[in-house]
């Protein structure tokens, strides 16, 4: 099993209690923070699997706390997957701020992404009614 450090991200074996690297302490830090808040921290996870599943996972909570959060890995990530699972999350948890920025993703040169915007941001208006 591989354990990171929340703060600088380099990975060790052992479960530490403070990061050997950049000294954070590590069971204080994770004490501290709800499911949403460690979810959107994981997705900054240097590996790409676990970063899907956060943003997966942001979606069915559908709390408002991730939506800059999940808008700000669509707009520095090239990983597409993760842009479309991003998108289907702000589609979830919804909002003005949801929409706009849906809209916006409707004209990304990727076909993916902006089918997966299309769809999220019709359902968004739908569900408004």
């Amino acid at each position: 099993m591989r354990y990171y450090c929340p703060r600088c991200w380099k990975d060790f074996s052992n479960d530490y209690e403070t990061c050997p690297y950049c000294g954070l302490n590590i069971k204080e830090f994770w004490s501290k923070k709800d499911k949403v808040e460690k979810l959107i921290i994981a997705l900054n996870h240097p590996e790409g699997s676990t970063r899907l599943r956060a943003a997966w996972l942001l979606g069915k909570e559908k709390d408002p706390r991730a939506l800059p959060h999940l808008i700000k890995v669509c707009n520095r990530e090239d990983d597409l997957y993760l842009i479309r699972e991003c998108i289907k999350a702000i589609g979830l948890i919804g909002g003005n701020e949801a929409e706009k920025f849906l809209l916006k993703m409707c004209n990304h040169p990727a076909t993916m992404i902006k089918n997966e915007a299309q769809k999220e941001f019709n359902n968004l208006r739908k569900r408004k009614g």
